[in-house]
This record gives C-alpha cells, sequence and structure tokens, in this order.
C-alpha cells in the first residue's frame, strides 16, 4: 500500500531539522521628499524568538536618495521584479514597505552602503554593476564583513574591487 505524505509534513520536517535557517526578510521602504521626490530605506527585520510576543523592531541599513539612487534605480528595479513587483510601483506615494527575499536584501545592503557617500555618477554605475555581478556566496560574504563589526574597512575593500 502506498502512502502520501503530504507537504505540511514536509514543510514540518524540513523546518525541524537540525541546522535549518529560515530566509532572512528585508523591507524597502519609500520615504517621500519634497517636490514628488522620494528617498528609499531598506531594513533587515529581526526574527522572532522563541518566547517573544512580538518580533523585535527592524533594523536600518542604508538609504539612499538623490544621484546614488538615480545611479542604482536598475538594480532597485532588479530587486522588485526578483520579489513579484511592478517597478512600475516605485513612488513618493507608496505607504506599504516592499519585502524582498535574502537575496534581494543582501545585494541592495551591500549597493546602499557602498554608494550612499559617493557622487561620481562612473564609480557609482561600476560598483552597481559589481554588485550586481556578484554571485549569492560573494553577496553574502561581503555583507558579513559590513554588517559584523569590519564596516569601513570592508566598504572601502569592495569600494576600490569593484570600482575600477
Amino acid at each position: 500500500m502506498r502512502r502520501s505524505i503530504g507537504i505540511s509534513a514536509i514543510l514540518a520536517w524540513i523546518i525541524l531539522s537540525p541546522g535549518f535557517i529560515p530566509m532572512q526578510e528585508f523591507q524597502l521602504r519609500v520615504v517621500p521628499l519634497a517636490n514628488n521626490e522620494f528617498a528609499l530605506e531598506l531594513y533587515q527585520c529581526a526574527y522572532k524568538l522563541a518566547g517573544q510576543k512580538k518580533r523585535p523592531a527592524a533594523q536600518q541599513l542604508g538609504r539612499l536618495e538623490g544621484l546614488p539612487l538615480v545611479q542604482a534605480r536598475q538594480a532597485v528595479y532588479k530587486a522588485l521584479k526578483a520579489n513579484d513587483y511592478d517597478p512600475k510601483s516605485l513612488s513618493y506615494r507608496r505607504q506599504k514597505p516592499y519585502v524582498l527575499n535574502e537575496e534581494s536584501g543582501v545585494n541592495l545592503a551591500l549597493l546602499f552602503q557602498a554608494v550612499q557617500p559617493l557622487s561620481k555618477p562612473e564609480r557609482i554605475a561600476s560598483i552597481a554593476h559589481g554588485i550586481n555581478e556578484m554571485s549569492d556566496e560573494e553577496a553574502h560574504y561581503w555583507f558579513a564583513k559590513v554588517t559584523n563589526g569590519q564596516r569601513q574597512s570592508a566598504l572601502k575593500a569592495m569600494r576600490v574591487l569593484l570600482g575600477d
């Protein structure tokens, strides 16, 4: 006799397996500015730990506005498309945050932090292209460096590596 296993049983087995690490959630929030312009802020959402009634507040990872945002818009559009959002929905009027998967969030976090202080359009474009071309493993490596105590030196190294 053949027995079928339900999808919920499979998911429960995966989630309860030792070593299971759930995907990290990120949020991209639109902040309206003057003259129909806007800034984008990226947040990393914390996990709700066992015993907690609600999830801790999300941590802001970066903010882009002005020229860096204009230069990085293709990467933002790509992240929105990868998460089933229409890039045309990106507007100063949007109030609801975009919920992004881990890959998109990590890439945008690197992008936001790497290009935020820059002013040269060609350098911003070069770094945005380099981050876009990174494998998931490489992006996670740099993200770990930037978020775990080596922020300035990691960002400087990444800018030098990708800014050519």
